[in-house]
């Protein structure tokens, strides 16, 4: 069997490439060639020309020091795209609709999946109606459509109504429907019309095993008996719940995220913005004491290594994501919004990974079962 996975694009997020890393590594298990299309997203050459005028000018008044391109961001972040190449079998770049009805010509797919992460969000999704794979009538053939732990990233409704019209019409046509959160079941139900099954992403599809494999061939980086301070939306409130916790405990915070971005440095000095690797990654969640995190997959990470943590709620981002999935775990008070929340007793109070772990294994299971029924038991 031959599939095809449509997620977002890949190489700026270690969760979005392990989440992709994990579905095709599932999916070879089961003996499925598997392919993830390398949709790129769109280009507006008009909001980036004025987004480097705006950059221009801060550079000649003295306020950065560089200004940030994408070739800039791609060589500060090439260790995770050196992972997805090395571990993901990737289709050759596709930047519009043309190329991705082109790619498909002469070719033939028993099925696509949609999924994971979100997918779903019209902001993030380079064409949201691929999404709904808009473009599958145009092939001549008939594949199965699967959507496995798409997600809307919020809880809320973020289509207008011809959007919402399309996807619907779209949406009638899969074969099955799962989603990564629960809010996403009703959202699916009251304005697409159809039912979802509620799963896990794919992350926890695999073991804790299959990720500490990644490490033992990556460099020694990390910091353990420390606290790991993940946060994708840096700021000083965040910092003090890291600070918080690691004077609790009477350790140190280290991050894996690089502390300068390109516009703080000049070109002499950028490698101090280069991301490590995401086997360095892994392994920051994995030798960590305690974590603090903003991040979803972050938090996957936590479960997976049975760290104890604390997820700081993410509203830009969404969410929903955190609600759902720490609630699938019985791990809600593990959720807080600011540092008066945090206290001594929450930071040592233990977390009872007997029942996480027993719990995980039944939801994996769920998600293993969902993707064996639809795409190879007839």
């Amino acid at each position: 069997m031959k599939v095809a996975i449509l997620t977002q694009p890949l190489g700026r997020n270690y969760g979005g490439i392990l989440q992709a890393y994990a579905l095709q590594t599932y999916l070879k298990r089961m003996g499925v060639e598997v392919e993830t299309l390398d949709r790129k997203a769109n280009v507006d050459k008009l909001l980036s020309l004025k987004a480097y005028l705006r950059n221009l000018v801060k550079l000649c008044l003295g306020r950065i020091k560089s200004i940030p391109t994408e070739k800039k961001h791609d060589s500060v972040m090439s260790s995770l795209a050196a992972f997805r190449d090395q571990y993901i079998d990737m289709s050759q770049p596709i930047r519009n609709e043309r190329e991705l009805r082109n790619y498909f010509s002469g070719k033939k797919v028993d099925a696509f999946i949609v999924g994971s992460d979100q997918v779903w969000r019209p902001r993030y999704s380079p064409s949201i109606l691929n999404y709904y794979l808009d473009f599958v009538d145009d092939l001549g053939f008939s594949p199965k459509r699967i959507a496995y732990a798409a997600s809307f990233g919020v809880s809320n409704w973020e289509y207008d109504d011809n959007t919402s019209r399309q996807c619907k019409n779209l949406i009638s046509k899969f074969d099955a429907v799962s989603v990564r959160e629960e809010s996403a079941v009703a959202l699916c139900e009251s304005h697409l019309g159809i039912g979802a099954s509620w799963v896990v992403d794919p992350t926890l599809l695999l073991e804790r095993e299959d990720y500490e494999r990644l490490v033992s061939a990556g460099r020694d980086q990390g910091c353990p008996a420390s606290v790991l301070s993940y946060v994708l939306d840096p700021e000083q409130s965040k910092q003090t719940v890291s600070d918080k916790v690691a004077s609790n405990l009477n350790v140190k915070t280290f991050t894996i995220k690089p502390s300068l971005s390109i516009s703080q440095v000049n070109a002499r000095d950028r490698y101090k913005c280069n991301y490590p690797g995401v086997d360095s990654w892994i392994k920051s969640f994995r030798d960590a004491l305690f974590v603090v995190t903003d991040s979803f997959h972050g938090t996957v990470f936590c479960i997976i290594f049975n760290k104890p943590f604390l997820v700081i709620g993410n509203r830009k981002r969404g969410m929903a994501r955190f609600e759902s999935l720490l609630a699938q775990f019985g791990l809600e008070e593990r959720l807080i919004e600011d540092e008066s929340q945090v206290s001594r007793a929450l930071i040592q109070s233990e977390i009872n990974w007997s029942a996480v772990n027993e719990r995980r294994e039944a939801l994996a299971k769920v998600g293993r079962d969902f993707l064996n029924k639809n795409l190879v038991d007839d």
